[in-house]
């Protein structure tokens, strides 16, 4: 709800990241937001995954479990004119297009005046996707969000600093959400021992669960023995 009250007063300009645990909903909720933006101002849509692969089987072909729900039908029916399977493309009936793209695939796209864009899982994307599209975005006024499950201090991390402290200063044009499972109660701490039981490493928990940056990435060499360096440095 924060972000979308972020959203809500307007879109033009506006920057939001945000730093989630695995299961948050962050997909859906870049979803539900182009589908807003996009009858509000004409424009074209993107919603990047690191791959074009990903993003077909993420967010094109995705479902919401809770609710049974194919993630396309939160675009009302009424606002879709026609879709293009073979290039996650969604035009409007007002014109507007929503479209699922890769990181990996960003020069294909070369030319292409997105409005508004959803860069998802972005810790594990290319950074110089943003450095591609931040100038456009810059000449139309158009907004961006960021979501992503922690990757370590990498260029995720720095990004979501850098909205923190905007924000901090008053920047009403930035945003930062940072929740765990002890924010939202989506995964249950049963559920969570349920993976730890079944293998799932605590780097890994602390990781995907619980946002910690501190973790080594899982199959670093030497990850816990950097990590013990760092503590007693």
């Amino acid at each position: 709800r924060p972000i979308w009250n972020h959203f809500a007063t307007g879109f033009e300009e506006k920057r939001a990241v945000c730093i989630a645990h695995r299961r948050w909903g962050k997909d859906l909720l870049g979803i539900n937001l182009a589908s807003m933006a996009s009858q509000q101002r004409l424009g074209t849509y993107w919603h990047v995954l690191p791959y074009a692969l990903q993003g077909r089987a993420v967010v094109w072909n995705g479902i919401d479990t809770m609710n049974n729900r194919k993630f396309l039908d939160y675009f009302h029916p009424k606002q879709i004119k026609d879709k293009h399977e073979n290039e996650m493309r969604i035009r409007m009936v007002n014109g507007s297009i929503w479209q699922v793209i890769g990181g990996d695939d960003i020069d294909r796209h070369v030319g292409t005046n997105p409005v508004g864009v959803v860069l998802s899982e972005y810790a594990l994307m290319d950074p110089r996707v943003w450095d591609y599209i931040r100038p456009i975005l810059r000449e139309n006024r158009g907004w961006l969000f960021i979501i992503t499950t922690i990757r370590g201090k990498n260029h995720a991390y720095k990004a979501a600093k850098r909205a923190e402290k905007l924000m901090a200063e008053g920047n009403k044009n930035w945003f930062y959400l940072n929740q765990t499972v002890d924010d939202t109660g989506a995964v249950s701490v049963e559920q969570i021992d349920a993976d730890r039981a079944e293998g799932m490493s605590e780097e890994l928990i602390r990781q995907e669960y619980y946002n910690d940056a501190e973790q080594a990435i899982e199959g670093a060499y030497y990850a816990k023995e950097l990590k013990k360096a760092r503590r007693s440095g």
